[in-house]
């Protein structure tokens, strides 16, 4: 056929006119996942498409035998296992209901189910639950990331990349690390065929706790700075002083370190950094924590201990979390100026700068701004025993109001269901995602490592035990959980209209001057795509990477107007999910004007407008048209009014 699509999926089909037109998965392709993108091209003359999925190459017993006008279908019944091969083929079925041949038939096979312990998972109320999927990375078991449903089956794994996940955006791109040829790919993009879609500089180390795409198309992460600063006073002074340290408060002779944050563009260059020894001071740090005896074992002082931002676009400003000095801070980008810190209260050594300091969140993580300007974080609470609590770790959302004081809009205590098995209290890590409906989806590394969804209400209506400890009073190495539509944001495709053949000719049969074709996002997610196109006889504008937004399951249909100069032309079409460009989509076909002779005004009529119009072109009043040649001799004149007035008459 001569509608080409190229997919970057590890297949190259322009070079050849003879593709088969079964894309996804390729022939003979190991996968990780058992919720299973099928995608196909667009046969000459179809108005529907019957699919087949079964364990043998006879076809019998099927998995699946589905007719559908899609050219895309992702299954998801549990009819697909780990460890195992099936077979899928595809076939046109025509107007008339008759079917076509095969198209063709491949293999594919999915691997092994990832080592995840018994995730245990309780649905308390349905009918309150947000639909979808939970993706977790977690940094125990030699780090890994998985998709499980609400059922505890897994969907998703990173196969032994050693990736942890620790963030995906509105575009279901998924940010993380991996410890795979350490430093390479710490901070790294990778999509749910395992394949790495972006890495920082090569050699340098990135932070594991957050790296991920920013609206510029740039990426940005945490990088570690070093600086000498003193060894403060305290019970651990006669520590390094044994070492051979002045341990005086003073003197810069011990390594701090702290995280810069740096952004890079596509290959890795950087482009902005902003430095904390440059903007904040060394007089502010932890001094209840345990940091400076950790210190005295690493030989460096864990300043900060940095593990969030958020990028906002809209006010260009990051919101930027420090760990070890209980902060959040506002920084205007790209200038670098602090907008406004909220920390603890004066007085616990943190700096006597901050605004909100009743919120009390103490070694926070995961802070997020959400559309409406709300600001969500987990409050681990390690210090939550310098105000008088036991130790307890939140949920939180507020809002900051005229950059000088703060609102709590919501507030969720971890529970501790039982005072030996169910201590959700999460000293070391946590998320929260607030969802459509209004819920929270908190992760938590307590009691083993759980996830709930809560609601506005505060009731839990789902959890997930992840398990990951031998023991339930012990933490997890849950970093932090997610719920997602789907394990397919790249899931798309183009269908043109009247793509058929006529006279042996196989291409875009017009039957006016517009082509129409529809680009339908068959994902979960909202996706912006970008296509360009150009043709050889220049019937249209020459249009290169055009942006069109489509909401989640939704399609847009386009229509582009020709201007004919010639009987035929080709046309090369290309169209990517800008989030997801290894889905990169190519087609090259020709377009047929199939035009009624005589029709000068296109309206798929023959009558006596069209004889008014041929006679404005010919007294110059009108441009002349490709059709004004009724009689086809090369000249418009009083014989095609003539040709034209016998047709109408006949």
């Amino acid at each position: 056929m001569k509608i080409l699509i190229s997919t970057l999926l590890n297949i190259s089909i322009l070079s050849s006119l003879l593709f088969s037109g079964m894309m996804k998965p390729t022939d003979g392709q190991f996968i990780s996942y058992i919720h299973v993108l099928f995608e196909w091209d667009q046969e000459p003359d179809a108005n529907l498409y019957n699919i087949q999925i079964s364990q043998n190459s006879q076809f019998t017993n099927l998995i699946l035998d589905l007719n559908t006008p899609d050219l895309t279908y992702i299954y998801k019944d549990y009819d697909i296992n780990w460890n195992q091969s099936y077979h899928w083929r595809v076939r046109p079925i025509y107007d008339d209901n008759s079917f076509g041949d095969w198209i063709d038939s491949f293999t594919f096979r999915v691997r092994g189910r990832n080592n995840t312990g018994n995730i245990q998972t309780s649905m308390i109320n349905e009918d309150a639950y947000y639909d979808g999927l939970t993706i977790m990375g977690d940094l125990s078991n030699d780090n890994r990331s998985i998709v499980f449903d609400k059922d505890g089956r897994q969907i998703w794994n990173d196969h032994n990349k050693n990736f942890i996940m620790n963030y995906i955006n509105e575009y279901g791109q998924i940010s993380g690390c991996s410890f795979n040829d350490f430093p390479t790919y710490t901070g790294s993009v990778i999509n749910y065929d395992n394949n790495y879609q972006w890495t920082g500089p090569e050699d340098e180390f990135i932070d594991v706790h957050e790296v991920k795409s920013i609206p510029n198309g740039n990426y940005m992460g945490f990088v570690w700075e070093y600086q000498q600063g003193p060894i403060p006073l305290g019970d651990w002074t006669n520590l390094y002083r044994g070492l051979g340290y002045e341990a005086d408060g003073v003197t810069n002779e011990y390594p701090w370190f702290g995280q810069a944050i740096v952004e890079w563009d596509e290959d890795g260059n950087e482009i902005w950094r902003w430095n904390p020894f440059d903007h904040f001071s060394m007089n502010d740090y932890d001094i209840y924590g345990g940091t400076w005896w950790n210190a005295y074992f690493d030989g460096q002082f864990d300043w900060m201990h940095s593990n969030a931002f958020y990028f906002d676009e809209e006010e260009s400003a990051i919101y930027f979390s420090a760990r070890h000095l209980s902060r959040i801070t506002k920084i205007d980008y790209p200038s670098g100026e602090i907008i406004w810190m909220i920390g603890m209260p004066s007085g616990y050594n943190t700096g006597d700068e901050h605004i909100c300091t009743e919120l009390g969140f103490t070694w926070q993580h995961n802070v997020h701004l959400l559309e409406n300007g709300n600001i969500t974080l987990f409050d681990n609470g390690n210090l939550s025993g310098l105000f008088g609590q036991d130790a307890t770790s939140r949920a939180l959302e507020f809002r900051v109001i005229d950059n000088s004081y703060c609102e709590m809009i919501w507030e969720y205590t971890l529970p501790h269901w039982d005072t030996e098995q169910w201590d959700l209290f999460g000293p070391w890590m946590g998320s929260v995602q607030t969802l459509e409906n209004g819920n929270k989806l908190i992760n938590t590394v307590g009691a083993g490592g759980h996830v709930l969804e809560v609601t506005p209400e505060q009731d839990i209506i789902w959890y997930a035990a992840f398990n990951i400890t031998n023991s339930q009073e012990d933490p997890g190495g849950n970093y932090r959980s997610f719920r997602i539509p789907s394990i397919h944001p790249n899931a798309h495709f183009v269908k043109f209209d009247n793509y058929k053949i006529e006279d042996s000719n196989e291409g875009i049969h017009l039957s006016d001057n517009n082509l129409r074709f529809t680009v339908s996002n068959k994902s979960g997610y909202k996706q912006i795509y970008l296509f360009s196109m150009e043709d050889t006889n220049e019937w249209f504008e020459t249009i290169e990477n055009q942006e069109i937004i489509i909401d989640p399951y939704s399609s847009q249909q386009i229509n582009l107007n020709a201007q004919f100069n010639s009987d035929i032309t080709n046309l090369n079409f290309e169209i990517k999910p800008k989030f997801h460009k290894y889905d990169n989509k190519t087609y090259s076909f020709n377009i047929y004007k199939n035009q009624m002779v005589g029709d000068i005004n296109l309206d798929n009529t023959i009558n006596v407008l069209d004889v008014v119009i041929l006679v404005s072109i010919i007294l110059g009043s009108n441009d002349a048209t490709s059709n004004s040649d009724v009689n086809l001799d090369g000249i418009i004149n009083v014989l095609d009014v003539v040709t034209l007035i016998n047709l109408i008459l006949s």
